[in-house]
C-alpha cells in the first residue's frame, strides 16, 4: 500500500507540473540590459498581521481544542508567507477595539502597532458522525471481481469555518475565505454501537480544524510577498532574473512566482490610471546559499520570457498545493471516507 501511495504521489507531482530548477547563479558578466517598466509597484516588506483567535458559539473543552488547532494552523500558514505575526497577547487586547472601530467607521491608530492586515475567523460548524456497515459483498475494480468486505465502523469529524482579512488602518475587507476540513477513521468490528473514546473524537476534530486551513491556499496568496525585477542574466544554466526580496521576507527555494507589468494609461474619462497585465511564471532558484540572500533572490524563467521582462515589473509568489482544495488530487493526499450519517452534536 505504501509503495502504491508513493507511486501515486510521484505521478501527481508530474501531472501538476512540479519540476526542479537550476542550482547555480549566472556570473555578473552575463548581465543583460532590460527596458524599464512603465510603472513600478513598490515591493512588499515584511507584512505584519494580527491573527485573532476564532469565535465559537459555545464554550467546552472540545471547542477550546478546535479553536486552538484552527488558530495555530492559521498562524503557521501566515508564517509560511514570510509575514510577521503581531504578539498574540497584544492581538487579544486589540480585537474588541478593532471590531468597535469597524462597526462605527472610526479608527484611530494611536497605541496600535503597525500592522497591514487583521484576520478575523469564525467556526460555524463542528460535527462528528459515525456509521456501522454490516459485512457485505462489493466489486473490486483492481481485482475485477466481487469480494467480501468485513463489518466495520466509520467515523468522521467535519469543520466549516470562515475568515475575513481586513486591511489596516482603513478597515477594508480584502477577502473573505471559506474553509472546510475533515478527518476520517474506521476499524473492522461486529459491534454496531461503534464505540470510540472522547480523546479519539477530540483528536479527530482537532485534525479536521487543521485540515480546514492547510487545504486552502487563499490566505497564503493574499499575503504572498511581492517583489520587483531589478536585473537579468543569461548563461549556460539558463535565463534568470534578480528580484528585490529574499530570505528576510521568507523566500524559499523553488517557490512559484507570477510576473506582471504595469503601465499608466489614459482611461475613457481622460484620467490617468495604472493597468496591470500578467505574462508568465518563474521558479525561485534551488540554491538557498547562493541564490537567496537576505534582500534579494534569483528566479529562473523560460528563454521565451526574456523579451517580455522589464526592470521594475512585479513578481508575486503563487502558493498552489495540488493536495489542497477538493479535487481528486486532494483526496490522494488527504484520505477521506464516504459521507457519514447519524451526526452528533458536540
Amino acid at each position: 500500500m505504501l509503495k502504491k501511495t508513493l507511486v501515486t504521489l510521484a505521478t501527481l507531482a508530474t501531472i501538476t507540473g512540479c519540476q526542479s530548477t537550476a542550482t547555480n547563479v549566472c556570473p555578473s558578466s552575463t548581465r543583460v540590459e532590460m527596458p524599464m517598466s512603465g510603472h513600478q509597484i513598490k515591493s512588499s516588506a515584511s507584512t505584519k498581521v494580527l491573527v485573532f483567535e476564532p469565535d465559537m458559539k459555545f464554550e467546552t473543552d472540545t471547542a477550546k481544542r478546535i479553536t486552538a488547532s484552527f488558530h495555530q494552523s492559521l498562524s503557521n500558514q501566515v508564517n509560511m508567507t514570510g509575514s510577521k505575526i503581531v504578539d498574540r497577547s497584544l492581538a487579544k487586547k486589540l480585537k474588541s477595539e478593532l471590531q468597535i472601530a469597524e462597526a462605527s467607521g472610526r479608527y484611530s491608530s494611536e497605541g496600535v502597532p503597525i500592522a497591514d492586515y487583521a484576520v478575523f475567523s469564525d467556526i460555524g460548524v463542528a460535527d462528528f458522525s459515525r456509521e456501522f456497515k454490516a459485512a457485505h459483498e462489493s466489486y473490486d475494480p483492481f481485482k475485477d471481481k466481487r469480494v467480501m468486505v468485513a463489518a466495520a465502523c466509520s467515523f468522521k469529524a467535519t469543520i466549516e469555518a470562515s475568515i475575513r482579512a481586513v486591511s489596516l488602518p482603513e478597515m477594508i475587507t480584502m477577502k473573505q475565505i471559506q474553509f472546510v476540513g475533515d478527518e476520517s477513521f474506521s476499524y473492522d468490528t461486529y459491534d454496531s454501537r461503534c464505540p470510540i473514546s472522547k480523546d479519539q473524537i477530540n483528536s479527530m476534530i482537532s485534525k479536521a480544524a487543521k485540515h480546514a486551513v492547510t487545504r486552502n491556499d487563499d490566505l497564503k496568496n493574499l499575503l504572498a510577498p511581492r517583489a520587483s525585477v531589478v536585473e537579468m542574466r543569461k548563461c549556460e544554466v539558463g535565463t534568470m532574473v534578480r528580484i528585490d526580496i529574499g530570505s528576510s521576507q521568507g523566500v524559499l527555494p523553488e517557490w512559484d512566482v507570477n510576473f506582471s507589468t504595469h503601465e499608466k494609461v489614459t482611461n475613457y474619462a481622460g484620467e490617468l490610471e495604472v493597468e496591470s497585465r500578467g505574462y508568465g511564471k518563474g521558479v525561485v532558484i534551488n540554491n538557498a546559499e547562493h541564490g537567496i540572500k537576505p534582500n534579494y533572490s534569483w528566479v529562473m524563467i523560460d528563454a521565451d520570457m526574456a523579451s517580455k521582462v522589464k526592470r521594475g515589473d512585479t513578481v508575486k509568489v503563487k502558493f498552489e498545493d495540488a493536495c489542497n482544495g477538493m479535487s481528486i488530487f486532494s483526496k490522494l493526499c488527504h484520505t477521506t471516507s464516504e459521507t457519514l450519517s447519524n451526526t452528533l452534536s458536540l
